[in-house]
């Protein structure tokens, strides 16, 4: 997904180099420093600070709207104490080096690569590695974090790693097309409110995004997998989840999406693909589902009862060992939009009309599936004989059972569609029989 409105969010925040910028040349034969922080110390606002290749062991303080570039990927190991680059004035930007040396937190503080207090910042096509946060952003709006690629101190627990890109009290700010990896949590935005996280791609992390107090975010193109949670949203409101791909997420709890107090929310076009659970309610009130791929999961969407009046509509749910586990009643859920349900692979229903709706209800839960939202511990005997004979009686019994029904299931094309001639065929025959039947009665 491009992001057409990251440029003039940031760009209108930066301070306009003057016409008499001065470019400061830092490491190379002939240049003005040998170090970097005497060119900072030297340059004046608006000017560049050119770093050439090679290694420079020291912290930065940045204190006045300049570009520092590096040139060649110049490698900027700090003390090991505290934050490697601190930005403490508006309208910086960094780019260019890889980042390492910070703290690790041992003095309870969040120690990083780059720490941003101040407003209209870029940071940009840096790699930051052995460092126990990668980017803090606090107290500071309409930045832009982006091209990153950020590894964590993947061989520590997660409880004493630190995070990738994290985000405090911080609204309006950008964070895309980075790689993150190995972190606790790889992108938070903690009272961060209308933030952005476009085309991201994140793997190896507790949560892949952590959402906290933070409305009006929008989440949208990112790659989640192979972590613990991909996405955990919790207390905010109006939230776009759009256009993501949520793979293969099987730690403890083992969740693609947790929406946890989270309401008048988005939920569209995503993918959720061979995760331990796609989807997660718990205590969130009129979200929207559409247009979402549940493929392949061990359970695709998993409701609490304090989870109401949300609306699914529109997705398709093809492979997963359970589609739905409700935990308690169905708390008005809603299990079609605008008169359209979802698409089910396990759909026995015809389309007799082929106007793409099946005739009968669907049952979004099946026989075992209620038992295991009484009995999670039941989950055990899913693929058991057992599950397969309750659900072979359930289907013989010929009526749905539960009261959570999609009553306008779609049919794909081509798929248990009766035209309209053998619709008429079948009635003729079922007449005919119906006919004969009682000829043989009236002549015994």
């Amino acid at each position: 997904m491009r992001l057409p409105a990251a440029a003039p969010l940031v760009a209108a925040a930066l301070i306009a180099a003057p016409a008499d910028a001065r470019t400061w040349t830092v490491g190379r034969a002939g240049a003005d420093f040998p170090l970097i922080a005497p060119a900072i110390a030297a340059a004046a606002p608006g000017d560049v600070v050119e770093v050439t290749g090679g290694v420079y062991r020291e912290d930065l303080v940045i204190d006045k709207p300049l570009t520092l570039v590096g040139i060649d990927r110049p490698v900027l190991i700090g003390t090991g104490e505290g934050t490697v680059v601190t930005i403490t004035a508006g309208g910086a930007e960094v780019r260019g080096f890889a980042i390492e040396g910070s703290g690790t937190g041992q003095t309870n503080q969040m120690d990083a690569g780059i720490h941003l207090l101040s407003d209209g910042n870029r940071v940009t096509g840096n790699l930051l590695r052995r460092v126990f946060y990668g980017i803090v952003v606090v107290d500071a709006r309409r930045n832009e974090i982006a091209g990153n690629e950020i590894h964590g101190l993947r061989d520590l627990p997660f409880g004493r790693r630190g995070d990738g890109i994290y985000l405090y009290r911080a609204p309006e700010n950008v964070v895309a097309r980075n790689r993150v990896s190995g972190e606790r949590d790889a992108i938070y935005f903690q009272y961060a409110p209308r933030g952005r996280a476009i085309d991201n791609v994140v793997s190896d992390s507790r949560y892949a995004l952590h959402d906290m107090f933070s409305d009006d975010t929008l989440i949208a193109g990112n790659e989640f997998g192979n972590s613990a949670v991909g996405a955990n949203i919790m207390n905010s409101r109006r939230i776009r989840f759009e256009g993501n791909r949520i793979l293969r997420n099987r730690g403890i709890p083992g969740v693609g999406v947790t929406l946890k107090e989270c309401d008048d929310s988005t939920v569209s076009g995503n993918t959720f693909l061979g995760n331990l659970r796609g989807l997660l309610l718990d205590g969130s009130s009129n979200n929207r589902f559409a247009g979402n791929l549940f493929a392949a999961n061990d359970t695709a969407v998993t409701l609490f009862s304090s989870a109401e009046a949300n609306a699914f509509g529109g997705n398709r749910f093809d492979g997963n060992w359970s589609d739905v586990v409700l935990s308690g009643r169905d708390s008005r859920t809603q299990w079609s939009i605008d008169g359209r349900g979802n698409r089910w692979s396990r759909y026995r229903g015809f389309d007799f009309d082929g106007d793409g709706i099946g005739e009968s209800p669907h049952p979004v839960t099946g026989a075992f599936e209620r038992i295991e939202g009484a009995n999670p511990a039941a989950r055990l005997f899913l693929q058991s004989p057992a599950a397969a004979g309750l659900e072979l009686a359930e289907r013989a019994s010929g009526a749905p059972a539960g009261d959570a029904l999609d009553l306008a299931p779609m049919v794909s094309r081509g798929a248990a569609r009766w035209p309209a001639s053998a619709t008429l065929a079948a009635l003729a025959l079922a007449a005919g029989a119906a006919a004969a039947a009682a000829g043989r009665r009236r002549t015994c």
